[in-house]
């Protein structure tokens, strides 16, 4: 069957006898994928980090391999902890993780601070000119 234009989602608890090394995806969400089958795909978080995965596919499954491990480390995955994953059927899954109080984590990421008093605002040029004229 061909992938439809809708993303694909669906939600997994991460077990890490189960999950920590590489994960299943749900035979129901094959269809959605391109024949033959991607060498990676890319898993996305909200703030826009990305990493790209290995896909290997045995028997009917498909699996997330090679780069998972990096993934489950950098989100300080832990049992319990649910992953919604969207598919847009173009090798790129969204992934929004939530913790044991269902909750979604956002990651804090340092941002760049700026200090305005080094820039003129309008107001001062404003006031400049007032004072030429």
């Amino acid at each position: 069957m061909a992938a439809t234009d809708e993303d694909q989602s669906f939600i997994k608890p991460f077990t890490s006898h189960n999950s920590a090394e590489s994960l299943a995806i749900p035979l129901g969400l094959n269809e959605h994928f391109p024949d033959p089958l991607p060498n990676t795909v890319d898993l996305l978080d909200y703030c826009g980090r990305c990493w790209t995965i290995r896909t290997k596919k045995r028997g009917e499954g498909v699996f997330l391999t090679v780069g998972w491990e990096n993934f489950v480390k950098d989100n300080e995955l832990e049992d319990g902890k649910m992953m919604n994953f969207f598919y847009d059927c173009n090798r790129t899954f969204h992934v929004i993780i939530f913790g044991h109080n269902g909750v979604s984590e956002h990651r804090k990421f340092p941002r760049a601070v700026v200090d305005v008093s080094d820039y003129e605002t309008g107001e001062d040029e404003d006031e400049e000119k007032n004072n030429r004229n």
